[in-house]
């Protein structure tokens, strides 16, 4: 039996069928509840006689994990891809929870990003299965939680508690026709402007904070953020401020602002001096009496793998041989769970997945069932091609 034989044991209705099950799932993040996403899935393994667990980081948030065992001692591939979607938001002309089949595309919120990725992974895990698992070492699946918000209850919890290790691993997000080799980083900053309160007819007794924020955000905006990596679909930083909040009443002056920003970074900066230049920027128009304090959230390492990788030729030839041309090699814009398993874990990895980018978190997404079918086929030819 040859490998595209092997990738065709799984048939493009029950990849069909699996993402219409998760997509009518819901699991929205927040609030981050995917007990019903993860209860899918594991019956969909049991199903198919693949042994997993249902881990719980908490109650609501679960992390469904999967092995299969090759035929001897080898490597560990891991699959991952996350359970929880973006809320679905307004503008949908398809019910966002319904997996309505249209002209071949399946729509519904989380269809692209990424329950689709977590249909065609499971589905490379029943093709081989069906083969007699003709590979050493083995696979890891996991259907994580958290992914939107932070991975602290997901990978980085599977990754925190030792409970997986692999020597590459296969990240489902969607990928638009072409391999991606790593994400930008990202930050989320939040900073608190400090003024001193005033009647609003004596503004000259107090400090004004949101005035000192007005100043921030202005310098902020001002970054020279034009360094570029090209290979990234974003080649650049960016920052954007997205929340504010300050004052208590319309005649006090303010002596509390907040704001949070989204600081996107390249692998040419680290987390620590994003951070610090954030800082340093802010302390050049914060005078006058007002302080402020800066908050790190949360951080995304940057990542990119070395296009020589043997994971990355294996991935791209069996791209290849799946679309019938060449794929192009970039970086994402939006950040993965790919900072983690290469930035913390340091295990090498690849981004692909099917689904159209650029529908991820907009209405009316959808997926593709071709893109399905492909997507399959390469994570089990790229599989084949390293454990054997």
């Amino acid at each position: 039996m040859d490998q595209q034989e092997i990738a065709e044991k799984v048939s493009a209705d029950e990849l069909q069928e699996i993402t219409r099950l998760l997509v009518r799932a819901p699991s929205p993040n927040p609030p981050g509840d995917v007990r019903e996403c993860a209860e899918v899935i594991m019956n969909v393994l049991r199903k198919e006689g693949i042994p997993a667990e249902n881990l719980a980081a908490t109650d609501k948030q679960r992390n469904v994990v999967a092995v299969l065992e090759g035929s001897g001692p080898g490597k560990t591939m891991w699959y991952n891809g996350h359970m929880d979607v973006v809320p679905p938001g307004a503008d949908w002309t398809h019910d966002p929870w319904g997996a309505e089949l249209v002209d071949g595309k399946i729509y519904g919120r989380g269809a692209a990003d990424m329950k689709g990725g977590l249909a065609s992974l499971i589905g490379s895990m029943f093709a081989l299965k069906r083969a007699g698992c003709p590979f050493k070492g083995k696979i890891i699946f996991t259907a994580v939680a958290d992914e939107e918000t932070g991975s602290d209850n997901g990978t980085v919890w599977l990754i925190e508690n030792k409970k997986v290790s692999a020597d590459y691993a296969i990240v489902g997000e969607p990928s638009d026709g072409w391999v991606a080799i790593g994400n930008r980083g990202l930050i989320w900053v939040e900073v608190t402007i400090k003024g001193k309160a005033a009647h609003g007819s004596r503004p000259d007794y107090g400090i004004n904070a949101i005035h000192h924020a007005a100043r921030a955000i202005t310098a902020l905006s001002q970054m020279d953020l034009s360094a570029r990596q090209d290979i990234f679909l974003a080649p650049t930083g960016s920052l954007s401020v997205t929340l504010v909040n300050g004052g208590t009443k319309a005649n006090v002056i303010p002596d509390r602002c907040t704001f949070t920003l989204d600081r996107r970074m390249l692998p040419i900066e680290t987390v620590e001096e994003a951070t610090e230049r954030i800082r340093q920027t802010i302390a050049t128009v914060i005078d006058d009496g007002a302080s402020f304090d800066l908050k790190l959230i949360k951080a995304w390492p940057p990542v990119l793998m070395e296009q020589d990788h043997p994971l990355i030729r294996t991935a791209v030839a069996a791209f290849e041989r799946v679309h019938g041309y060449r794929p192009e090699v970039r970086g994402k814009a939006g950040s993965t769970d790919g900072s983690f398993i290469r930035g913390m874990a340091g295990i090498p990895i690849v981004l692909y997945g099917p689904g159209p980018t650029r529908l991820a978190h907009m209405a009316d997404e959808y997926v593709e069932l071709q893109s399905l079918v492909r997507a399959s086929h390469v994570y089990t030819l790229t599989t084949l091609d390293l454990l054997s």
